[in-house]
Formats: C-alpha cells, sequence, structure tokens
C-alpha cells in the first residue's frame, strides 16, 4: 500500500474524530488526502460502505470518482465499478470487501435507502446546506466495527457555505485542532501543504496574481471571507423542449493542467440564451479535446469561438475538421463583454454544474476599501470565459462591423 500525503496531512490518518473537517486553500491537497484517508481505512480496517458525496450526483465522475480510482490503480488494487450504481467495489490484503459509494443530493430518498453506511465523504462541502449535513448526520448511526466519521473538504467561502463556519469555527482564522462542536476536529492547509512540487508551483503562480484580497484570504490563505461583487445573476432552468432556439455555436476555453478545457453549446433566441455545459477536464490533450467534441456531436459546420491566445491549439482543432475560431480580444474587450452579456438574458440549463458553480463565483475585484473594480477575478473562470467567447464574438462583434461600416453607432 503506497500513500503519500505531506507531514501536515500525516496524522489526520489515524484522526478518529467524529467530524473531520479539511479546510484551506486552493490546491492544498485537501481531497487527494481525503482520499487516500478512505483507501487507508478500507485496506486496513476493511468490511467498509463509504458514501462519497457531492451536492449534485453529476459531479461525482470528474471528480471522487477519479481521485479514488487513480488511487487504486497507483496501488494496483483490482477493482470494479458499477457505473450505473456509481459503486467501486474492491478487496484489502485480508480479504475484506469494501465499497465505495458515489452520490449526490438530487434524489434524497435515495440516499434514505442505503444502508450500513460506516462514514461520509462530503466533497465541496460548503455545496450542502445545514439541512442537508444534518439529515446525513442523522443517517450515520447504524453500529459498525471501527469508527464512523464525517470527512469535509471545502474552501472557506463564507458567502457559499455560512452554516459552516458558525457551527464549527471560532473566527475567521481557522486554526488545526478541536473544532466548537463536541466531536470536531479541524485541520487547516494552504498550498504549501501540497505535497507534489509540481502543482504547489503552479497554483502559487496563479494563487498570487489574483489581485483580489477577498478570494486572496480564501484560495491563497485558506481563511473565511466574504465574497461581494458578484458579476452575473444567471437562473438555472430545464431545457426547453423542441425547436426552442433559432441558433446554436459554442464557446471553448483550453485548459491542461491545473485549469480545465471548458466547452459550452449556446442556444440563441433573438436576445435570449441557454448555456449548457458539454467538457469540463483537465489533462486532455487537443487531440482528446477534439475526440470528445466530436462525442458530444458537434458537426463541422457549427460555429466554435475559442480562446484567441492559443492560436496552435485552434489549428489543430480545426485540422479535425471543426469549424473553430478565435475570439475577439482588444484593449477593454473584457469589460465590453462581460457589459454585454450582462444586457442579455442569460440561462443555465440543470446539470451544467461547472457553469452554475463559476457563476456563483465570479466576481469583481475590490480595491483597498473594498470597491469593487471593473475588473474579474482571474479565478473560477474556464465557462466564464467560454460563454464570454461565445456570445460576444458571436452576437457583438458582427454589429460593431455593420456600424463601423454604415457610420453609425451599436447601443
Amino acid at each position: 500500500m503506497k500513500i503519500t500525503v505531506s507531514d501536515s496531512f500525516y496524522p489526520l490518518l489515524e484522526n478518529k474524530s467524529q467530524y473531520l473537517l479539511l479546510c484551506g486553500g486552493a490546491g492544498s491537497g485537501k481531497s487527494e488526502f481525503a482520499g487516500r484517508k478512505v483507501f487507508y481505512r478500507c485496506m486496513k480496517e476493511g468490511n467498509h460502505r463509504i458514501l462519497i458525496m457531492r451536492k449534485v450526483r453529476s459531479r461525482c465522475r470528474e471528480s471522487v470518482i477519479a481521485v479514488m480510482t487513480d488511487i487504486l490503480d497507483q496501488n494496483e488494487i483490482k477493482h470494479t465499478y458499477n457505473k450505473v450504481d456509481r459503486v467501486i467495489t474492491f478487496y484489502n490484503p485480508q480479504g475484506q470487501k469494501n465499497e465505495l459509494l458515489f452520490d449526490g443530493l438530487d434524489d434524497p430518498d435515495k440516499i434514505k435507502s442505503i444502508k450500513g453506511i460506516t462514514s461520509y465523504w462530503l466533497e465541496e462541502t460548503t455545496e450542502f446546506t445545514l439541512d442537508d449535513f444534518t439529515q446525513l448526520d442523522l443517517r450515520l448511526r447504524e453500529p459498525t466495527k471501527y469508527y464512523k466519521q464525517i470527512l469535509m473538504t471545502f474552501n472557506p467561502d463564507e458567502a457559499a457555505g455560512p452554516w459552516i463556519k458558525s457551527m464549527f469555527f471560532y473566527d475567521d482564522n481557522p486554526k488545526s485542532g478541536p473544532g466548537r462542536l463536541e466531536g470536531s476536529y479541524i485541520h487547516h492547509s494552504t498550498i504549501e501543504d501540497n505535497p507534489i512540487e509540481e502543482v504547489r508551483r503552479e497554483y502559487i503562480k496563479k494563487l498570487e496574481r489574483l489581485g483580489d484580497k477577498v478570494y486572496y484570504s480564501i484560495y491563497r490563505l485558506g481563511q473565511w471571507a466574504l465574497a461581494k461583487g458578484i458579476i452575473y445573476s444567471w437562473d438555472v432552468v430545464d431545457k426547453p423542449e423542441g425547436q426552442f432556439y433559432d441558433e446554436l455555436f459554442y464557446g471553448l476555453d483550453f485548459g491542461y493542467s491545473v485549469d480545465p478545457a471548458a466547452l459550452d453549446r449556446i442556444y440563441r433566441k433573438a436576445d435570449e440564451f441557454w448555456l449548457e455545459e458539454l467538457i469540463h477536464e483537465t489533462k486532455l490533450t487537443n487531440q482528446r479535446l477534439g475526440l470528445r467534441m466530436k462525442g458530444e456531436g458537434i458537426t463541422e459546420y457549427e460555429e466554435i469561438y475559442a480562446d484567441s491566445a492559443e492560436p496552435k491549439s485552434i489549428d489543430e482543432i480545426a485540422e479535425m475538421g471543426f469549424n473553430i475560431k478565435p475570439c475577439q480580444k482588444g484593449p477593454d474587450s473584457v469589460r465590453a463583454g462581460i457589459d454585454f452579456l450582462k444586457s442579455k438574458t442569460i440561462h443555465i440549463i440543470k446539470g451544467s454544474v461547472h457553469i452554475e458553480s463559476e457563476r456563483k463565483k465570479y466576481k469583481y475585484k475590490e480595491d483597498k476599501e473594498g470597491n469593487p473594480l471593473p475588473v474579474p477575478v482571474k479565478l473560477h473562470d474556464h465557462h466564464m470565459d467560454a460563454d464570454r467567447y461565445g456570445i460576444y464574438t458571436h452576437c457583438r462583434m458582427p454589429e460593431l462591423a455593420y456600424a463601423a461600416q454604415v457610420g453609425g453607432a451599436v447601443y
């Protein structure tokens, strides 16, 4: 059994607190450690049925399922994955069976029917409400041979999880040690606690460029802070039935190691738009990204607008037969694009979980006095950028070009 953890996280492998909160900044290794602790307990203790959750079930696929599958593969542990029931099954060296169940609260009644749970891991705990947590906690009451634990991993965003702060923390500065609620233990971490040098280096560069004191506190320092100045107020709706749109096109933001590639389908009817998430994934080469795009049914005629700062990637995707174009950029184009989108009616189609999550975190920078600046924080913006590339370039730039030809102006 190979488990790589930093010195900061190592003592937590034997921590038996009823509530173990892994709270801290971005890239600190919280989720990776949580996965390793789950694996450690299964291999050492055995006969576990651990329920690993995100608020929305579909988010499990690219996050916690990927984490656990990677850990099992690294340790060459044979396992099966039932995609229908979302269950990974494997045996420890003593021949004891372990099951990792992955779910969300899309269907709360289904969670009620799951029996024999030995522990929980709530990834991105700030997605859950106090009522969600209370109901899950109450169900962890069946007797088991080993200790029961609710693992909670999250960034200390007070706007997203105020109940977590008030229930478990004494103040804005998390410290490792017993929490406010009896039976709780808090572990605070930052990017410096990540054991992988390459990840530390990439995240530190990104986080040091944030330029916003609130998000710097949350994601760099791992301290509680309250975000203000959220840019968009798009709602979340069911996908309309039938031919509800006049045209469709796509927005694409490239990524690879730390940042994911983000591709959204954009439906337009006059000045109303619907956004549908298709791809959100790291470690996609352009070849693999193109294959994924073909798998989503994108045809050679449909227009795709991508980050113009990546001409090589655009050319490689175009060579695969896609009608991909660079987005329009220039002086003040980000502000202009945001203002253009804010002037339209835009909806997020249900199931587009990363678009919804980013929309809630996409905010303006603040000056030293806390006043919003006309510049967005460069974090949690992959789909926000992709949607701006698509809508602004496809809709606004032709208007400007026409206005220039006739000598008029567009308002």
